[in-house]
């Protein structure tokens, strides 16, 4: 997760931590190899990172967890509702949000097979490989 979050704090040009950590040097964000090597570093974080989360069910959580606070909130807005209707509430929510984030999962679940599929994660690791040498040899 951090390889992710460092390529793409380095490619986006974000500042937000300038007054924690000192900004990158210039050398380091204006090499010439780096325009493609920090993809390559968010795809290299998104094939590290989406092995272990793929064993959690983020649908379903996430699903009850908005059901819970539909539910919560209706019954904040309106108190004179039945349990029956905040039952209802509460699945359609969780049902509607399940189902949404289960599509998302699944395409996730589909990137991360096919980049953890031998040859083109050999194919990954050897251009890293690469633009690593590159960019080591070409500083002083």
């Amino acid at each position: 997760m951090a390889v992710v979050f460092v390529a793409a704090y380095l490619a986006l040009g974000l500042g937000f931590l300038d007054s924690i950590l000192p900004p990158p040097s210039s050398d380091l964000v204006a090499h010439p190899y780096l325009r493609y090597y920090l993809p390559l570093m968010l795809v290299l974080g998104v094939l590290l990172f989406s092995r272990p989360i793929r064993n959690i069910r983020w649908a379903s959580l996430i699903g009850l967890a908005v059901g819970v606070l539909a539910t919560y909130y209706v019954r904040v807005l309106l108190p004179t509702l039945s349990s029956t209707i905040l039952i209802v509430v509460f699945l359609i929510a969780t049902v509607a949000v399940y189902t949404l984030l289960r599509f998302v999962e699944d395409i996730l679940e589909f990137i991360g097979t096919v980049l953890a599929f031998p040859p083109i994660a050999v194919a990954i690791g050897l251009v890293s490989i690469y633009f690593g040498i590159l960019i080591a040899t070409s500083f002083p």
